[in-house]
């Protein structure tokens, strides 16, 4: 049967900016074809923490297609929540030290506390992956690639289209020598 769809999630900052980039780039054309961060924040419930927003206003001061990313993420924050995982009883009243950056540990706090169905993250290669992994209570691990296979598995897009979306994303978001994301590609021909 597959994965259960994505009904609520965590997105960490670099998976949103992956989800941007289409629409950043020049040469893709969201208006015909499919946008992978309006898919993410109209078919699901999305929370962020704070972090996450205040890396997204760093990253959105450069002028490059990672700054016109982060600029889209924000101009969307009407289609997600942000929410303080440290101002929740049933979460540490401090940042645990799990070796991630501060948007990766505090949005995985805040996935266990709201028992999401997955966690966003670009994070799919090296031993980050494995500590994520380990410290995940519940959701489960989305990397952005497997979000955007998964629409086309369930009939969001096709195959094609998902395709087209991964190679526009890889070479911005150095996902081109990955072999996760071969592998992926792989299965949508």
């Amino acid at each position: 049967m597959g994965r259960p769809r994505l009904r609520t999630a965590v997105a960490d900052t670099s998976s949103l900016v992956s989800l941007a980039v289409p629409r950043a780039d020049p040469d893709y054309d969201t208006d015909t074809a499919p946008d992978p961060l309006q898919y993410v924040l109209t078919s699901c419930d999305v929370t962020v923490p704070p972090e996450v927003v205040a890396e997204l206003r760093d990253i959105a001061q450069y002028q490059d297609i990672h700054g016109a990313a982060a600029t889209n993420v924000l101009a969307a924050q009407d289609y997600y929540t942000v929410e303080d995982p440290y101002e929740r009883e049933d979460t540490p009243d401090e940042r645990p030290t799990f070796g991630l950056d501060d948007g990766e540990t505090d949005g995985i706090v805040l996935a266990n506390a709201l028992d999401v169905d997955g966690f966003l993250t670009d994070e799919f290669g090296g031993t980050n992956f494995a500590l994520i992994h380990a410290v995940l209570r519940g959701p489960r691990i989305v990397p952005t690639p497997r979000l955007i296979c998964d629409y086309a598995r369930n009939a969001h897009m096709t195959r094609t289209e998902a395709r087209t979306l991964i190679t526009t994303i890889s070479p911005h978001r150095s996902w081109e020598n990955s072999s996760y994301v071969a592998q992926l590609l792989g299965i949508l021909e």
